[in-house]
Protein backbone atom coordinates (compact mmCIF):
# COMPACT_ATOMS: atom_id res chain seq x y z
CA UNK A 1 0.00 0.00 0.00
CA UNK A 2 1.43 3.36 -1.00
CA UNK A 3 2.69 5.58 1.78
CA UNK A 4 0.28 8.46 2.43
CA UNK A 5 1.79 11.69 3.70
CA UNK A 6 0.10 14.80 4.98
CA UNK A 7 1.65 18.22 4.53
CA UNK A 8 2.02 18.70 8.28
CA UNK A 9 3.82 15.37 8.59
CA UNK A 10 6.27 16.16 5.80
CA UNK A 11 6.99 19.68 6.97
CA UNK A 12 7.49 18.63 10.58
CA UNK A 13 9.78 15.85 9.39
CA UNK A 14 11.87 18.37 7.43
CA UNK A 15 11.92 20.82 10.33
CA UNK A 16 13.21 18.17 12.72
CA UNK A 17 15.91 17.14 10.26
CA UNK A 18 16.97 20.75 9.75
CA UNK A 19 17.36 21.32 13.49
CA UNK A 20 19.68 18.39 14.11
CA UNK A 21 23.45 18.27 13.56
CA UNK A 22 24.71 16.33 10.55
CA UNK A 23 26.05 13.39 12.54
CA UNK A 24 22.70 12.91 14.22
CA UNK A 25 20.56 12.95 11.08
CA UNK A 26 22.85 10.90 8.83
CA UNK A 27 21.92 7.55 10.35
CA UNK A 28 18.15 7.14 10.96
CA UNK A 29 16.52 5.60 7.88
CA UNK A 30 19.67 5.75 5.76
CA UNK A 31 23.06 4.18 5.23
CA UNK A 32 26.04 6.15 3.96
CA UNK A 33 29.69 5.85 3.03
CA UNK A 34 32.48 8.43 2.90
CA UNK A 35 35.21 8.27 0.29
CA UNK A 36 38.32 8.05 2.46
CA UNK A 37 40.59 8.52 -0.56
CA UNK A 38 39.26 11.87 -1.73
CA UNK A 39 42.61 13.62 -1.50
CA UNK A 40 44.14 10.96 -3.72
CA UNK A 41 41.27 11.41 -6.21
CA UNK A 42 41.04 7.64 -6.29
CA UNK A 43 38.00 7.41 -8.55
CA UNK A 44 39.58 9.42 -11.36
CA UNK A 45 42.87 7.56 -11.21
CA UNK A 46 41.12 4.18 -11.23
CA UNK A 47 39.29 4.83 -14.48
CA UNK A 48 41.70 4.04 -17.29
CA UNK A 49 40.37 4.26 -20.87
CA UNK A 50 40.17 0.47 -20.99
CA UNK A 51 38.12 0.22 -17.79
CA UNK A 52 35.76 2.94 -18.98
CA UNK A 53 35.32 1.21 -22.31
CA UNK A 54 34.69 -2.18 -20.71
CA UNK A 55 32.19 -0.97 -18.07
CA UNK A 56 28.88 -2.77 -18.63
CA UNK A 57 25.34 -1.42 -18.26
CA UNK A 58 23.97 -2.52 -14.90
CA UNK A 59 20.98 -4.76 -15.52
CA UNK A 60 17.63 -3.38 -14.44
CA UNK A 61 16.30 -5.29 -11.42
CA UNK A 62 13.38 -7.53 -12.38
CA UNK A 63 10.06 -6.73 -10.66
CA UNK A 64 8.40 -9.35 -8.50
CA UNK A 65 4.72 -10.23 -8.75
CA UNK A 66 3.59 -7.57 -6.28
CA UNK A 67 0.12 -6.08 -6.47
CA UNK A 68 -0.59 -4.00 -9.59
CA UNK A 69 -3.24 -1.29 -9.68
CA UNK A 70 -4.43 0.42 -12.85
CA UNK A 71 -7.09 2.59 -11.25
CA UNK A 72 -6.20 6.27 -11.61
CA UNK A 73 -6.10 7.15 -7.92
CA UNK A 74 -4.04 10.29 -7.22
CA UNK A 75 -1.36 10.09 -4.56
CA UNK A 76 -2.45 11.38 -1.16
CA UNK A 77 -0.73 14.26 0.60
CA UNK A 78 0.75 17.59 -0.43
CA UNK A 79 3.90 17.46 -2.60
CA UNK A 80 7.11 19.18 -1.51
CA UNK A 81 8.97 20.78 -4.41
CA UNK A 82 12.11 22.72 -5.31
CA UNK A 83 13.06 24.53 -8.50
CA UNK A 84 16.02 23.77 -10.70
CA UNK A 85 18.61 26.27 -11.89
CA UNK A 86 20.43 26.87 -15.15
CA UNK A 87 24.27 27.04 -15.12
CA UNK A 88 25.59 30.11 -13.33
CA UNK A 89 28.91 30.20 -15.19
CA UNK A 90 29.53 29.94 -18.91
CA UNK A 91 31.56 26.79 -19.58
CA UNK A 92 31.68 25.77 -23.23
CA UNK A 93 31.41 22.01 -23.83
CA UNK A 94 34.60 20.30 -24.98
CA UNK A 95 33.69 17.20 -26.97
CA UNK A 96 37.37 16.65 -27.75
CA UNK A 97 37.88 15.67 -24.11
CA UNK A 98 37.77 11.95 -24.89
CA UNK A 99 37.75 9.47 -22.02
CA UNK A 100 38.01 6.57 -24.46
CA UNK A 101 37.01 5.58 -27.97
CA UNK A 102 33.84 3.46 -27.93
CA UNK A 103 34.16 0.22 -29.86
CA UNK A 104 30.89 0.97 -31.67
CA UNK A 105 30.09 4.61 -32.29
CA UNK A 106 26.87 5.03 -34.22
CA UNK A 107 26.29 7.63 -36.89
CA UNK A 108 25.31 11.06 -35.62
CA UNK A 109 22.31 11.12 -37.93
CA UNK A 110 19.54 8.77 -38.90
CA UNK A 111 17.35 9.04 -41.96
CA UNK A 112 13.93 10.39 -41.06
CA UNK A 113 12.19 7.43 -42.61
CA UNK A 114 14.12 5.08 -40.31
CA UNK A 115 12.94 6.77 -37.12
CA UNK A 116 9.85 5.14 -35.61
CA UNK A 117 9.66 6.67 -32.15
CA UNK A 118 6.05 5.88 -31.16
CA UNK A 119 5.65 2.60 -29.33
CA UNK A 120 3.79 0.43 -26.86
CA UNK A 121 4.49 -2.98 -25.36
CA UNK A 122 2.30 -5.93 -24.51
CA UNK A 123 1.08 -4.34 -21.25
CA UNK A 124 -0.36 -1.41 -23.23
CA UNK A 125 1.74 1.43 -21.79
CA UNK A 126 2.22 3.94 -24.61
CA UNK A 127 5.32 6.10 -24.95
CA UNK A 128 7.61 7.88 -27.40
CA UNK A 129 11.29 6.90 -27.50
CA UNK A 130 13.86 8.96 -29.34
CA UNK A 131 17.41 10.16 -29.61
CA UNK A 132 17.88 13.77 -28.64
CA UNK A 133 17.10 16.09 -31.54
CA UNK A 134 19.60 17.48 -32.29
CA UNK A 135 22.21 15.30 -30.59
CA UNK A 136 24.03 18.45 -29.49
CA UNK A 137 21.09 19.22 -27.17
CA UNK A 138 22.87 17.12 -24.53
CA UNK A 139 25.28 20.02 -23.90
CA UNK A 140 22.45 22.52 -23.29
CA UNK A 141 20.44 23.01 -20.08
CA UNK A 142 18.39 21.15 -18.91
CA UNK A 143 19.80 18.08 -20.74
CA UNK A 144 23.36 18.78 -19.56
CA UNK A 145 22.37 18.04 -15.95
CA UNK A 146 22.04 14.34 -16.88
CA UNK A 147 25.04 12.03 -17.17
CA UNK A 148 26.51 8.56 -17.04
CA UNK A 149 27.61 7.14 -13.68
CA UNK A 150 30.57 4.72 -13.73
CA UNK A 151 31.25 2.54 -10.69
CA UNK A 152 32.80 -0.71 -9.48
CA UNK A 153 30.82 -3.53 -7.94
CA UNK A 154 33.42 -5.38 -5.81
CA UNK A 155 34.00 -8.87 -7.11
CA UNK A 156 31.71 -8.31 -10.10
CA UNK A 157 33.42 -5.70 -12.29
CA UNK A 158 32.80 -2.20 -13.60
CA UNK A 159 29.34 -0.97 -14.52
CA UNK A 160 27.39 2.10 -15.62
CA UNK A 161 24.10 3.69 -14.53
CA UNK A 162 22.61 7.12 -15.13
CA UNK A 163 22.10 10.10 -12.84
CA UNK A 164 21.26 13.80 -12.68
CA UNK A 165 22.52 16.89 -10.84
CA UNK A 166 19.90 18.13 -8.36
CA UNK A 167 21.89 20.63 -6.25
CA UNK A 168 25.24 22.40 -6.43
CA UNK A 169 27.25 19.31 -5.45
CA UNK A 170 24.58 16.58 -5.42
CA UNK A 171 23.86 13.88 -8.01
CA UNK A 172 20.74 11.73 -7.79
CA UNK A 173 20.68 8.11 -8.95
CA UNK A 174 19.08 4.78 -7.98
CA UNK A 175 19.86 2.97 -4.74
CA UNK A 176 20.73 -0.17 -6.68
CA UNK A 177 23.42 1.82 -8.54
CA UNK A 178 25.35 2.45 -5.30
CA UNK A 179 24.53 -0.51 -3.02
CA UNK A 180 23.77 -4.22 -3.45
CA UNK A 181 20.65 -4.14 -1.29
CA UNK A 182 22.15 -6.12 1.61
CA UNK A 183 25.41 -6.49 3.56
CA UNK A 184 25.35 -3.13 5.35
CA UNK A 185 28.52 -1.10 4.76
CA UNK A 186 29.98 -3.99 2.77
CA UNK A 187 27.13 -3.64 0.29
CA UNK A 188 28.36 -0.32 -1.09
CA UNK A 189 29.91 -0.10 -4.53
CA UNK A 190 32.91 2.18 -5.13
CA UNK A 191 34.94 4.20 -7.67
CA UNK A 192 31.96 6.40 -8.55
CA UNK A 193 32.65 8.73 -11.47
CA UNK A 194 29.94 10.99 -12.93
CA UNK A 195 30.20 12.28 -16.50
CA UNK A 196 27.53 14.90 -17.31
CA UNK A 197 26.38 15.09 -20.94
CA UNK A 198 28.47 12.03 -21.81
CA UNK A 199 28.46 11.25 -25.53
CA UNK A 200 30.43 8.71 -27.57
CA UNK A 201 33.25 8.44 -25.05
CA UNK A 202 33.57 12.19 -24.52
CA UNK A 203 33.25 14.15 -21.26
CA UNK A 204 32.33 17.66 -22.51
CA UNK A 205 32.15 19.05 -18.95
CA UNK A 206 34.86 16.82 -17.47
CA UNK A 207 34.40 13.76 -15.24
CA UNK A 208 33.66 14.20 -11.52
CA UNK A 209 34.68 12.05 -8.55
CA UNK A 210 32.71 11.57 -5.33
CA UNK A 211 33.20 12.26 -1.63
CA UNK A 212 30.06 10.77 -0.02
CA UNK A 213 27.16 8.49 -0.95
CA UNK A 214 23.87 7.84 0.85
CA UNK A 215 20.89 5.58 0.22
CA UNK A 216 17.80 4.49 2.13
CA UNK A 217 17.40 1.64 4.59
CA UNK A 218 14.43 0.59 2.45
CA UNK A 219 16.89 -0.22 -0.35
CA UNK A 220 19.98 -1.30 1.62
CA UNK A 221 17.97 -3.79 3.72
CA UNK A 222 15.57 -4.87 0.97
CA UNK A 223 17.67 -7.77 -0.39
CA UNK A 224 17.57 -6.26 -3.88
CA UNK A 225 13.85 -6.90 -4.31
CA UNK A 226 11.91 -4.53 -6.56
CA UNK A 227 9.59 -2.73 -6.56
CA UNK A 228 11.20 -1.05 -3.58
CA UNK A 229 9.61 1.74 -1.56
CA UNK A 230 12.67 4.02 -1.84
CA UNK A 231 15.17 2.88 -4.50
CA UNK A 232 17.12 6.11 -4.79
CA UNK A 233 20.49 7.46 -3.66
CA UNK A 234 22.54 10.66 -3.70
CA UNK A 235 26.24 11.36 -4.19
CA UNK A 236 28.25 14.36 -3.02
CA UNK A 237 30.55 15.39 -5.87
CA UNK A 238 34.02 16.93 -5.58
CA UNK A 239 34.70 20.33 -7.16
CA UNK A 240 36.88 20.65 -10.28
CA UNK A 241 39.02 23.49 -11.68
CA UNK A 242 37.89 25.44 -14.74
CA UNK A 243 40.24 28.15 -15.97
CA UNK A 244 42.09 27.98 -12.66
CA UNK A 245 38.98 28.34 -10.46
CA UNK A 246 37.40 25.42 -8.62
CA UNK A 247 33.74 25.07 -9.50
CA UNK A 248 30.83 23.02 -8.19
CA UNK A 249 29.18 20.71 -10.69
CA UNK A 250 25.87 22.56 -10.37
CA UNK A 251 27.55 25.81 -11.40
CA UNK A 252 28.78 24.14 -14.58
CA UNK A 253 25.77 22.04 -15.60
CA UNK A 254 22.93 23.69 -13.72
CA UNK A 255 20.61 21.38 -11.80
CA UNK A 256 17.09 20.00 -11.92
CA UNK A 257 14.42 20.58 -9.31
CA UNK A 258 12.26 17.92 -7.70
CA UNK A 259 8.70 17.32 -6.60
CA UNK A 260 7.61 14.59 -4.20
CA UNK A 261 4.35 12.62 -4.30
CA UNK A 262 3.77 13.62 -7.94
CA UNK A 263 4.51 10.47 -9.92
CA UNK A 264 0.88 9.45 -10.40
CA UNK A 265 -1.00 10.83 -12.21
CA UNK A 266 1.52 12.75 -14.31
CA UNK A 267 3.57 12.71 -17.48
CA UNK A 268 7.35 12.84 -17.69
CA UNK A 269 10.49 12.79 -19.79
CA UNK A 270 12.64 9.80 -18.82
CA UNK A 271 16.36 10.34 -19.48
CA UNK A 272 19.37 8.05 -19.33
CA UNK A 273 21.98 5.92 -21.07
CA UNK A 274 20.37 2.54 -21.88
CA UNK A 275 22.81 -0.04 -23.19
CA UNK A 276 20.23 -1.43 -25.61
CA UNK A 277 19.91 1.88 -27.49
CA UNK A 278 22.94 3.35 -29.30
CA UNK A 279 25.05 0.99 -27.15
CA UNK A 280 24.63 3.43 -24.27
CA UNK A 281 26.88 5.91 -26.06
CA UNK A 282 24.27 8.66 -26.33
CA UNK A 283 21.72 10.17 -23.99
CA UNK A 284 18.25 8.84 -24.71
CA UNK A 285 14.79 10.19 -23.93
CA UNK A 286 11.37 8.62 -23.48
CA UNK A 287 8.20 10.63 -22.97
CA UNK A 288 5.27 8.89 -21.32
CA UNK A 289 2.47 9.28 -18.82
CA UNK A 290 1.78 7.33 -15.65
CA UNK A 291 0.37 3.91 -16.54
CA UNK A 292 -0.20 2.00 -13.30
CA UNK A 293 0.86 1.74 -9.68
CA UNK A 294 2.52 -1.18 -7.97
CA UNK A 295 3.16 -1.96 -4.32
CA UNK A 296 5.20 -0.95 -2.50
CA UNK A 297 5.14 2.78 -3.27
CA UNK A 298 5.95 2.54 -7.02
CA UNK A 299 4.59 3.72 -10.36
CA UNK A 300 5.19 2.40 -13.88
CA UNK A 301 5.46 4.27 -17.20
CA UNK A 302 5.89 2.91 -20.73
CA UNK A 303 9.54 2.73 -21.86
CA UNK A 304 11.90 0.70 -24.04
CA UNK A 305 15.06 1.62 -22.11
CA UNK A 306 16.91 -1.20 -20.36
CA UNK A 307 20.16 -1.72 -18.41
CA UNK A 308 22.27 1.41 -18.04
CA UNK A 309 19.25 3.70 -17.72
CA UNK A 310 18.94 2.87 -13.99
CA UNK A 311 19.09 6.01 -11.87
CA UNK A 312 18.07 8.29 -14.72
CA UNK A 313 15.62 11.08 -13.84
CA UNK A 314 11.91 11.19 -14.63
CA UNK A 315 11.23 14.90 -15.16
CA UNK A 316 7.90 16.68 -15.33
CA UNK A 317 7.49 19.68 -17.67
CA UNK A 318 10.96 19.12 -19.12
CA UNK A 319 12.43 21.85 -21.28
CA UNK A 320 12.40 25.64 -21.61
CA UNK A 321 9.22 27.67 -21.28
CA UNK A 322 7.98 29.64 -24.28
CA UNK A 323 6.93 33.29 -24.02
CA UNK A 324 3.35 33.29 -22.84
CA UNK A 325 3.56 29.76 -21.43
CA UNK A 326 1.92 29.91 -18.01
CA UNK A 327 -1.06 28.72 -16.06
CA UNK A 328 -2.20 25.17 -15.42
CA UNK A 329 -2.34 23.31 -12.12
CA UNK A 330 1.13 21.75 -12.24
CA UNK A 331 3.44 24.41 -13.69
CA UNK A 332 6.79 23.42 -12.12
CA UNK A 333 9.46 23.19 -14.84
CA UNK A 334 12.22 20.57 -14.90
CA UNK A 335 11.28 18.87 -11.64
CA UNK A 336 12.29 15.25 -10.99
CA UNK A 337 9.30 13.17 -9.93
CA UNK A 338 10.95 9.72 -10.13
CA UNK A 339 14.13 7.72 -10.79
CA UNK A 340 14.45 4.64 -13.01
CA UNK A 341 14.37 1.65 -10.64
CA UNK A 342 13.29 -1.55 -12.40
CA UNK A 343 11.89 -3.15 -15.53
CA UNK A 344 10.99 -6.57 -16.96
CA UNK A 345 13.62 -8.94 -18.33
CA UNK A 346 11.48 -9.74 -21.37
CA UNK A 347 11.70 -7.21 -24.22
CA UNK A 348 7.98 -7.27 -25.04
CA UNK A 349 6.22 -5.61 -22.03
CA UNK A 350 8.10 -2.30 -22.44
CA UNK A 351 7.74 -0.44 -19.17
CA UNK A 352 9.88 0.83 -16.31
CA UNK A 353 9.10 1.53 -12.67
CA UNK A 354 10.14 4.14 -10.13
CA UNK A 355 9.78 4.49 -6.38
CA UNK A 356 7.65 7.48 -5.39
CA UNK A 357 9.88 10.18 -3.84
CA UNK A 358 8.37 11.01 -0.43
CA UNK A 359 9.58 12.29 2.96
CA UNK A 360 12.56 9.92 2.80
CA UNK A 361 13.73 11.71 -0.33
CA UNK A 362 13.44 15.11 1.35
CA UNK A 363 15.20 13.95 4.51
CA UNK A 364 18.01 12.35 2.52
CA UNK A 365 18.52 15.59 0.61
CA UNK A 366 18.54 17.59 3.86
CA UNK A 367 21.14 15.21 5.25
CA UNK A 368 23.55 15.44 2.33
CA UNK A 369 23.00 19.21 1.99
CA UNK A 370 24.18 19.70 5.59
CA UNK A 371 27.28 17.61 5.01
CA UNK A 372 29.33 20.49 3.63
CA UNK A 373 28.72 24.25 3.24
CA UNK A 374 27.66 25.06 -0.29
CA UNK A 375 26.39 21.59 -1.19
CA UNK A 376 22.90 22.94 -1.90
Amino acid sequence: MMQKLTRSYVLSFVAIASALPTAAIAAPGFIFKTNDSVTANSSSSYWTPQRLQNAKPLNLPKPTNSQITTQATPLAGTPISASGQAPTINIAPNLQNKLFQPSQVNSNSVADEAVQPNNAGSVGAYFTSSRLIPLSADTVYPYRTVGKLFFTQPGQGDFVCSGAVIKQRIVLTAGHCVHSGNGGQNGFFTNFLFVPAYRDGAAPFKSWSWSYVITTDAWSKGNGVVPNAADYAMLEINDLPFNGVYRKIGQVTGFLGFKTLSLFPNHATLLGYPGNLDNGNKMHQVTAQSFRTRTPNSVEYGSDMRGGSSGGPWVQNFGVAAVGQNGGRNPGLNQIIGVTSYGPVATDPLYQGSSIPDSRFVNMLNTICKRKPGNC
